[in-house]
């Protein structure tokens, strides 16, 4: 809490992550893909949903000063690509990117449900950067999803599969659904982590 007798600023976390360019790397635009730009009275097709949880080290200690960049399809699991810039069911009110950045390993990030991509179940790729790590990849997929069974990613991560899925966790009173989900950096219950995933 802050002493209001105090015209002193909290200390910025230590994060060895940077440097970042432009300095104001934290950008509202990408921290809620539900919703497209301040302002903005449109927003994007689909379910709402909130994906929270933490992130931890090989020692299950919270992991400070960490970045999460996101990539996912829209509702009607299309990525906005290049290759997808004249399809019909591209949603002009969602990006499917999307970046935060948490000082504590906790995070929470609103966004929309994904659809299917062809061949895939429901994911979104996340990548996480942090104090001695480049960069590590990996998806999160949900619970009680039809296409998890047949899912290659899921397929080729065996008996270590249920690390990929996301529990859901109830809803928010905005009508959001909730799914939690963790990610352990190393160690013995390590999530899988892939070399490089496009989608």
């Amino acid at each position: 809490m802050t002493d209001p007798a105090s015209n002193l600023l909290p200390a910025t976390n230590e994060d060895t992550c940077g440097p970042y360019f432009p300095i104001y790397f934290a950008d509202p635009a990408l921290e809620d893909l539900t919703r497209l730009d301040p302002g903005v009275v449109a927003k994007a097709s689909g379910t709402p949903i909130i994906l929270r949880g933490r992130v931890l080290d090989r020692h299950g200690e919270l992991a400070n000063g960490i970045v999460m960049e996101f990539w996912q399809a829209n509702a009607k699991g299309v990525y906005r690509t290049p290759a997808t810039e004249g399809d019909e069911d591209i949603d002009p009110w969602f990006y499917g990117y999307g970046r935060i950045r948490s000082a504590s390993g906790i995070y929470e990030f609103p966004t929309i449900k994904p659809g299917a991509a062809a061949g895939r179940a429901p994911n979104i790729t996340v990548t996480i950067f942090s104090d001695g790590i480049n960069r590590i990849v990996t998806q999160v997929f949900f619970d009680t999803e039809d296409g998890n069974e047949s899912d290659p990613v899921l397929q080729a991560a065996g008996d270590d599969a249920p690390k990929l899925i996301a529990r859901h966790d109830g809803r928010t009173a905005s009508g959001a659904e909730v799914y939690v989900f963790d990610i352990i950096m190393a160690g013995d219950n390590e999530t899988p982590f892939f070399d490089d995933l496009e989608s």
